[in-house]
């Protein structure tokens, strides 16, 4: 599966399971969305999550190949757990997920908190693992 095959197949899935817009090819989000990106999170909406792929590795011998992506959460601005809230939404869609849209599983592998940006928005990271079979 292409990157990018990858990263837009997870962003529609959390877009179908909760609520967020991912809306690749505009309009543009509005304050009250929670955008999905991919890659990098643009300034606006505050809300917003971005995903990112960072590793691949395909095993020939057994058929598996196996990706890990990034996401990255933004919460509101002066909310303290809004991005954790909004990480473990995304964590009860994605862990465990089995056979679904030629992914063979998901499983969560690390998160973490991140500070503040500029404007008060905290954020954290979640990272996964991906199985597909190749």
């Amino acid at each position: 599966m292409e990157t990018k095959t990858l990263v837009t197949t997870l962003a529609a899935i959390l877009a179908a399971k909760t609520g967020w817009a991912w809306q690749p090819t505009g309009p543009d989000y509005t304050e009250s969305q929670v955008g999905i990106f991919y890659g990098s999170i643009e300034p606006s909406p505050d809300r917003a999550i971005g995903i990112t792929a960072y590793s691949a590795t395909d095993r020939i011998d057994d058929g598996l190949a196996i990706r890990r992506v990034q996401l990255r959460f933004r919460g509101a601005p002066g909310s303290k757990t809004d991005a954790d809230e909004m990480e473990d939404v995304a964590f009860n869609v994605l862990h465990g997920l089995l056979r679904v849209a030629g992914l063979s599983s998901i499983t969560r592998e690390s998160n973490a908190p991140l500070p503040a940006d500029e404007s008060g928005r905290l954020a954290r990271t979640a990272s996964y693992q991906i199985i597909i079979e190749i």
